[in-house]
């Protein structure tokens, strides 16, 4: 006996879908505001950075200076390095900025398809209630009740189950950041006992995976918090600041590591902001791990409800 048919089910799913769909939306639209700020003072200091190293390439009085001390190589070295860690950082944030552009857009385009899903959601229902009404079977009601309460608790797990899978998407490439750094602290720890060339060319192999590996870790980080947007309410209060962090973990990586990053602390440092932002995922998840073992206690208490039910109609 199904009274909340596959119909009223579906209508349901897409009521839920509509309202994360709409969370998921408001939050894009505030990642895309900050982030469209945020590329284009990168893009200011990129060029800043870029002009300071031309003006030592050109017949600047700057330029003259440092040649006539002797110093040119170690400015030049200098302002490339912070050069090209502005350009790393406008570059991550231009990409973060269409990927969430071509999020905004998909949310659009869903939720005009299911703008009418509430409405049409009423109207089955209330034809469904007529139904049961004209059965005559006492328990009708509450069975109806109960499978409608079902498949509600099924639908927040599905979303859960979304938010968890994302999260699991950015704890993996944390490991693998690690596992990178690992190997560069070691390989710069023989750099500093002697190791010479090879210990370079392999401590620098190690930080441009890593470097690979920061953008995808920092687009599955937004892409996290984004599955969480509509979760966060049912999450303990001081993870709603730890969440708003996922925004700026590249920024938090990058701050000084390409203008110094053979030196030992540096990469330290890094490794030290991964394996934070790592447990500030895995203690999100544990989270979302007991909501979703509290909703099956839920859903298994009503599926045994509703057997009862049916069995006394």
């Amino acid at each position: 006996m199904n009274y909340y048919d596959s119909e009223l089910q579906r209508l349901q799913s897409e009521i839920m879908e509509k309202q994360r769909t709409d969370a998921k939306l408001s939050d894009l639209l505030l990642q895309q505001s900050d982030l469209e700020k945020k590329t284009e003072e990168l893009e200011k200091t990129m060029q800043k950075e870029q002009d300071d190293v031309d003006r030592l390439n050109g017949r600047s009085l700057a330029a003259f200076f440092y040649r006539a001390t002797g110093k040119i190589g170690e400015k030049l070295t200098k302002e490339e390095a912070e050069a090209y860690a502005a350009s790393v950082k406008y570059e991550a944030a231009k990409n973060e900025l269409q990927a969430v552009s071509d999020d905004i857009d998909y949310c659009q385009r869903r939720l005009s398809q299911l703008q009418d899903c509430e409405q049409q959601y009423e109207k089955v229902l209330e034809e469904k209630t007529e139904q049961i009404k004209k059965s005559g079977v006492p328990e009708a009601g509450r069975i109806m009740n109960l499978e409608n309460e079902i498949a509600f608790l099924e639908t927040q797990q599905k979303e859960i189950q979304e938010a968890v899978t994302a999260g699991n998407r950015a704890l993996d490439i944390t490991r693998k950041i690690l596992e990178d750094l690992d190997s560069a602290k070691n390989w710069s720890t023989f750099d500093l006992m002697g190791g010479g060339l090879i210990a370079d060319m392999a401590k620098y192999d190690r930080l441009n995976k890593v470097q690979d590996k920061i953008q995808d870790l920092q687009a599955a980080l937004r892409g996290f918090r984004t599955e969480l947007a509509d979760v966060t309410e049912r999450i303990s209060g001081d993870l709603h600041v730890e969440i708003g962090d996922f925004l700026h973990f590249a920024d938090y990586f990058f701050d000084g590591l390409f203008t110094d990053w053979m030196v030992y602390d540096k990469i330290n440092d890094s490794r030290g902001r991964t394996l934070r932002t790592r447990d500030q995922i895995q203690k999100i998840l544990g989270q979302l791990n007991v909501m979703d073992n509290e909703l099956c206690s839920k859903k298994e208490n009503l599926k045994e409800e509703l057997e009862q039910a049916v069995l006394d109609s």
